[in-house]
């Protein structure tokens, strides 16, 4: 434990008295907590366990990606962050100690097995996820190829047994089809070669066909790298689209100047697993080229994220910066919808019909005309 608090000590500065922001301060109040609990508690403990808990506890505080990894656990997590989600397709968060499907990638195994975004998961085999640290379930997630992986999820309340067989799988692919005369692109993820189809997509007669109308899917979306969120933007805007930002400095700004490749009615479905790249292509989108979003309030997550090497041998992993939309402003809430679609929203001629459908029905009707925004929203 000592070369964690001598990392944190050598932080502030050396010399002064305690006072309001002085890390000493909460170092002392940590140790004596520490010490309580070692002498007080009604069973021994181990104290690298209560560190490593304590710490879990810490990154939890600081969003659902954060986390915490002890010297002896750095060489397998590093491993498992090289597979990263490739062998299951599913994205895991943490809030107040309970882990969560965030989003889940087409074509994984995570989809095969109907794992759905806001699942929580509460076994691996016979470990309760609540007794492992985060980097611990992100590792049995990125097991070899072939592992047949027996989980537990608690969807809409109710557990079920899942069998995950990771293994690698394929990127989904921007697709574009056509729906009551709409074009309709859906945009899953954002890589290279996912953006590359993309452009190729959006000049197609479909989609550039008058009165150019365009219905942009992009639940469940995120991206290997941000800006190219901004690369996407720029084929519908021009201007400035983003920045990124830390401890209230800018430390870079993306822009694009280049001729647009769509100018005309523009649509944007939304969800809760809309996230990273995902978030500020819809947002960008919505401030520069005048899209309206249609479904539900995105996750609300753009950062940066870094592994930092502690002198223990230890790591974490935290933001230490956010990517913005045009405006530069950091939110952690999300997007809110334009037109918010939840299960109510259906007429009564809809209520049997999936949130999913029901959204891009929304979604269509608002670019053939049929649908209004809210009257607060309409100007």
């Amino acid at each position: 434990m000592l070369p964690l608090g001598g990392a944190l000590v050598a932080l502030d500065r050396p010399g002064k008295e305690p006072d309001d922001d002085s890390l000493y301060k909460y170092l002392t109040v940590f140790t004596e907590a520490l010490g309580l609990v070692r002498n007080a508690y009604v069973e021994p403990t181990d104290p690298e366990r209560l560190l490593a808990r304590a710490l879990d506890g810490a990154m939890d505080a600081l969003g659902p990606f954060a986390l915490f990894v002890p010297a002896e656990g750095v060489k397998p997590y590093l491993a498992a962050a090289k597979v990263g989600t490739g062998h299951s397709g599913v994205r895991l968060g943490r809030e107040r100690g309970v882990t969560f499907a965030v989003r889940v990638e087409e074509g994984s195994p995570a989809a095969a097995a109907e794992v759905e975004p806001g699942d929580i998961l509460a076994m691996i085999g016979p470990d309760s996820t609540r007794d492992l640290a985060h980097w611990e379930v992100e590792a049995r997630l990125a097991g070899p190829a072939g592992t047949r992986l027996e989980t537990e999820w608690i969807h809409h309340g109710k557990p079920r047994k899942v069998t995950l067989e990771l293994g690698p799988y394929p990127a989904a692919a921007p697709t574009l089809r056509e729906e009551r005369g709409v074009a309709v692109i859906r945009l899953p993820w954002l890589g290279e070669a996912q953006v590359a189809h993309f452009e190729t997509l959006l000049a197609s007669p479909l989609v550039q066909r008058r009165p150019r109308r365009l219905l942009l899917d992009l639940r469940g979306t995120d991206g290997s790298d941000e800006r190219l969120a901004y690369r996407v933007a720029g084929l519908f805007a021009d201007g400035e689209l983003g920045r990124l930002t830390a401890r209230g400095k800018v430390l870079e700004r993306f822009a694009d100047e280049s001729p647009d490749r769509f100018r005309g009615e523009l649509v944007v479905l939304v969800d809760r697993a809309t996230i990273g790249a995902g978030e500020l292509l819809a947002e960008a989108l919505r401030e520069r080229a005048g899209a309206r979003l249609v479904g539900r309030r995105t996750f609300g997550y753009t950062g940066r994220e870094e592994n930092v090497a502690l002198t223990g041998g230890g790591r974490l992993r935290l933001a230490t910066a956010f990517y913005t939309g045009p405006t530069g402003e950091v939110s952690d809430a999300g997007l809110v919808p334009d037109l918010k679609v939840e299960e109510e929203s259906g007429r009564f001629g809809d209520k049997d019909v999936p949130l999913s459908e029901l959204t891009l029905r929304k979604g269509l009707a608002l670019l053939l005309g049929e649908e209004k925004l809210p009257e607060k929203q309409a100007a």
